[in-house]
């Protein structure tokens, strides 16, 4: 699978189980590190389809993750210094949040990583523009940060009470089983 294919096919028709038969194609031709940078490097996509190619891109790289993480694993930690806190597109950012979420729940973060990640998923939490999905991975994120990172742990109070403004439900179902946790 070539640069070009990779892209017209993350550009082109939306389609039912897209996720799952892209991750497939990607993994059967061995090309999960071309879809890792088109992903993770928007500024080098044509304009026209960047969004629908990092969206979709982040969108795929996830399903790798969860149903192949071996094939995920070389990018893991270039995933966690660097790529998440980076990611702009508002589409790919859900995706790049939950995979986060489940690096951290089974300990895969090097600890010299979270401060920048939790900082990310902080402003993707307060930020009044953030799709619901993302704000709800994103505070779970932090509270997967709050035992490691200092700072979180002293404003997680004043975060979830910012987090409360303007919430959506989803958001507001979250934060109540965040207090019970």
């Amino acid at each position: 699978m070539t640069r070009a294919e990779l892209i017209g096919a993350l550009a082109g028709r939306f389609y039912p189980r897209f996720a799952d038969r892209m991750a497939a194609e990607v993994l059967a031709a061995d090309a999960v590190g071309l879809l890792y940078d088109l992903a993770t490097e928007p500024e080098a996509l044509p304009r026209a389809v960047r969004h629908k190619v990092v969206w979709r891109g982040a969108y795929v790289l996830e399903r790798i993750f969860f149903t192949r993480p071996e094939a995920f694993a070389p990018y893991a930690a270039r995933f966690c210094s660097r790529d998440f806190a980076a990611c702009a597109d508002p589409g790919a950012r859900r995706s790049f949040a939950k995979t986060m979420a489940a690096l951290l729940r089974a300990d895969e973060v090097a600890p010299e990583e979270l401060d920048r990640i939790a900082e990310a998923a902080a402003e993707w939490t307060l930020d009044p523009a953030t799709k619901t999905a993302v704000r709800v991975w994103a505070l779970e994120i932090l509270n997967r940060c709050r035992s490691r990172v200092e700072w979180v742990a002293a404003s997680w109070d004043d975060l979830l009470a910012a987090a409360t403004l303007r919430s959506s439900p989803g958001v507001l179902c979250r934060l109540r089983r965040i207090r019970y946790e």
